[in-house]
């Protein structure tokens, strides 16, 4: 009878406590350090994490530190699906990238135009809620059903 013997996955940053957060990035174009469509995984402990997310450019974002009010994102929307209805339009991976670049687009002209100014870390936080809520999806969900 075979023994296995299973030892946790240990950071590969600190290379001495556990790897609790698992990291998977895959580039859908080239410039972002790796092969596009190759994914590229990462494991840290807790304290090696926060220093990662913190220090890396354009991944701090992830963080969730600041978001849109919702009466603030639901005006986006409205204005979003008025000017951009093909902005809510996921058919497939062409279209939901470009549909993403418009969006990203479209968020930093209203900030531009309302004088609100942020650095990329604080832009990519609102571009996330923005595009992750469920508000969104709802939108999404409902300009499907109009589209037939």
């Amino acid at each position: 009878m075979a023994q296995f013997i299973i030892s946790p996955m240990l950071c590969e940053s600190c290379h001495q406590r556990e790897a609790v957060h698992h990291l998977t990035r895959i580039a859908f174009a080239e410039g972002f350090g790796q092969e596009p469509g190759i994914p590229r995984e990462q494991h840290f402990c807790e304290q090696c994490a926060d220093t990662y997310f913190a220090c890396t450019p354009g991944m701090n974002w992830r963080r969730d530190l600041i978001c849109l009010s919702h009466s603030y994102r639901a005006k986006l929307y409205d204005l979003l699906e008025t000017v951009h209805p093909e902005a809510f339009d996921d058919r497939d991976a062409e279209t939901c990238q470009r549909a993403s670049d418009l969006m990203r687009n479209f968020l930093h002209e209203q900030l531009t135009k309302e004088k609100i100014e942020l650095n990329e870390d604080a832009f990519g936080m609102l571009f996330r809620d923005f595009i992750g809520s469920h508000h969104f999806y709802s939108r999404e969900d409902e300009h499907k059903r109009k589209k037939g």
